[in-house]
């Protein structure tokens, strides 16, 4: 099944889910036509959303929230907050930044307690449990 059949079909099974359509062309270094004809198309398969990682370029991005009208572009945070929406942009995603620091700050504290260095400051145990606490009514 093709991206705009399988939106179509999601779509007409789940009306009230937003469905961002992610267009990789950036990823893929396709042209910038392929961006837009992708992301028209998925528009028009029934996507609530666009997302494509990768796009940094300003004029782009002018471009495509002008083509996509009404429907949001979702881009990762690679331009400040406050830039992406004065371009229009009405989305934006952390991506794996978040991972990426935990990793690196895993990997750092791991390493200093190997080799005798200070570990990097963490906030305490109590702290990091009070964060995953549910409430259950």
């Amino acid at each position: 099944m093709d991206t705009c059949a399988l939106i179509t079909a999601f779509k007409s099974a789940a009306p009230d889910v937003f469905v961002n359509a992610r267009v990789d062309t950036y990823w893929l270094h396709l042209p910038t036509d392929d961006t837009t004809l992708r992301a028209l198309a998925y528009v028009d398969a029934g996507a609530d959303g666009v997302f494509v990682p990768g796009l940094r370029d300003e004029h782009v991005i002018e471009q495509l929230v002008a083509t996509l009208g009404e429907t949001p572009l979702n881009l990762l945070a690679q331009l400040p907050l406050h830039r992406l929406g004065e371009l229009g942009v009405r989305r934006v995603s952390t991506g794996s930044l978040p991972f990426r620091v935990a990793i690196t700050q895993a990997t750092s504290a791991v390493t200093a307690y190997a080799t005798g260095a200070p570990t990097p400051a963490a906030m305490s145990y109590d702290e990091a449990q009070a964060l995953t606490q549910v409430a259950i009514d």
